[in-house]
């Protein structure tokens, strides 16, 4: 048997050996069938924060004394860079992984790798590996393994056999498609991705081809799926539709991405869940409000999907699963974006009910702390946490939680072991001026609904709606839990709403 250890072109017309057990996601398909995830990244501090603790924040549990009561975290968006490994060992993080799933009990964690390779390995100027080329898998006594000359698939297979049992969605790189110009949007544009490829020039985090990102689609999908059949390979947090497209139309072969013998399968081949970013200050001009926030998002997770329709991907293929890997508002306006307090922690809110009600499957919103305080002059990114500016160690103060991490915690605590349940929203018969869903519970058999009035003033977060319950709903005396977890009752089946989503019970 002919087994491939040169350089690509030595070999470009025979195809690659794969263990038989793989496949692709063209005729595999992996179903999320659990609860969505409340998620979150972790970020990095300073030395005195352990990982553990500030997952211990996000979550909630006692910490070197403190007592901290988190912000309903369920998952973690986490990474491993190669540099980091390389210089640490593989096996560094594990028992900080065990940690979050045992100790913690986290769900379903997502983990972004593939960025910072070690020098030794890094591909000259560009954001990804050498040898990518290099073939994936060589065979010898014991089989058909993985080529430790193709750096990438040696890193990824030491992952994905340490760190299997506490990671669910493999996120391929960060952002790949970021960028400077306005190519990846602008469809008028001479350089628009819909028509060309994007260039290694335009691609800030990047900087290589396109057909080398379907590549490292196609290397983690292989190695993942040979170690864990019933993981998720994601492409890594996009922002642009028409990078996506570019992804679907090539093969990874380094000659345009054509269709050979030994590049059979276009990128759709290679993951089986959408991740992607939304930040929706950059799509409001006069309606700077939490609903069309909120509505940003899932326009932009249509945008995606109708992309995935045009190659098949729902029809021909299996389709795709959803998860948002980062995404919010700032907490204050800064220049004419949208931000202040009430926008945040309601379009979080909004965008966990609508994002269910859109088969996305977990929302980790950016990011765990606000990096300065209200009074410094900081931009958009600054003001984004759940949390206010952290102490320098976790025993220097008292947490200072925002209201955005306030209504985490509530939408988490109250919605985590329910499901969306569109027969009964439908039973609901909502108005065009209220907006929410119906979220049943297998284990009480029960429902709770969540209910707004639709904001639609500029920079306002102020609205109004009366809405009396159906004769379909049964119960005459309504539990009400507001965005800070206040609860009250009330007797009748008419409430009046505001800008803010409430949780109702019926009794």
């Amino acid at each position: 048997m002919s087994l491939f250890v040169g350089c690509e072109k030595e070999n470009e017309g025979e195809p690659e050996k794969t263990p038989d057990n793989i496949g692709s996601a063209n005729i595999n398909s992996n179903d999320y069938g659990d609860y969505f995830l409340y998620g979150s990244g972790t970020g990095w501090l300073n030395h005195n924060w352990l990982d553990e603790d500030v997952a211990d924040m996000l979550v909630g549990k006692p910490s070197r004394g403190q007592t901290w009561e988190g912000v309903g975290v369920n998952s973690l968006r986490l990474k491993l860079h190669e540099s980091f490994v390389e210089a640490w060992g593989f096996d560094n993080k594990v028992n900080t992984f065990k940690y979050y799933c045992t100790d913690l009990n986290t769900k379903h964690n997502v983990i972004f790798i593939g960025e910072d390779p070690c020098d030794r390995h890094r591909d000259g100027n560009s954001g990804t590996f050498k040898n990518l080329y290099e073939p994936v898998w060589v065979e010898n006594e014991n089989g058909i393994t993985v080529n430790e000359r193709n750096y990438y698939a040696w890193y990824v297979y030491n992952l994905v056999i340490r760190y299997k049992d506490y990671v669910t969605f493999w996120e391929i790189f960060n952002e790949p498609d970021q960028t400077g110009s306005d190519c990846g949007w602008n469809q008028n544009s001479d350089c628009s991705w819909w028509k060309k490829d994007p260039s290694p020039s335009e691609l800030i985090w990047w900087r290589a081809p396109i057909q080398s990102y379907i590549r490292m689609l196609r290397i983690s999908y292989e190695v993942i799926k040979s170690v864990d059949p019933d993981a998720f390979v994601c492409v890594g947090g996009l922002g642009y539709p028409s990078f996506l497209d570019a992804i679907l139309r090539y093969t990874d072969n380094p000659d345009g991405g054509k269709v050979t013998e030994r590049y059979p399968q276009k990128g759709g081949a290679w993951f089986d869940c959408l991740s992607f970013h939304c930040y929706p200050m950059y799509y409001l001009t006069n309606n700077r409000h939490s609903d069309a926030a909120a509505e940003a998002l899932i326009n932009l997770q249509s945008e995606f999907e109708e992309v995935l329709r045009k190659y098949g991907y729902g029809g021909e293929y299996p389709a795709k699963e959803v998860i948002v890997t980062e995404t919010n508002v700032p907490n204050k306006q800064i220049g004419e974006s949208i931000g202040s307090p009430e926008a945040q922690r309601n379009y979080l809110v909004k965008a966990a009910i609508l994002g269910q009600k859109n088969r996305i499957r977990g929302i980790y919103p950016y990011c765990p702390w606000d990096e300065v305080e209200q009074n410094a002059n900081g931009w958009e990114y600054d003001y984004m946490g759940f949390y206010k500016p952290l102490p320098d160690t976790p025993t220097g103060g008292n947490l200072r939680v925002n209201d955005s991490g306030i209504a985490w915690r509530t939408v988490s605590n109250t919605l985590r072991e329910r499901k969306y349940d569109p027969a009964e929203t439908a039973k609901l018969a909502l108005p065009s001026t209220i907006e929410g869903g119906a979220f049943h519970s297998s284990r009480s058999n029960d429902y709770v609904y969540v209910l707004w009035a639709k904001t639609s003033r500029d920079l306002n977060e102020t609205a109004s709606a009366t809405y009396s319950f159906p004769t379909a709903i049964t119960g005459n005396r309504l539990t009400l839990t507001s965005w800070n977890g206040t609860r009250s009752e009330t007797n009748g089946r008419s409430i009046t709403l505001s800008g803010s989503p409430v949780f109702i019970q019926c009794n």
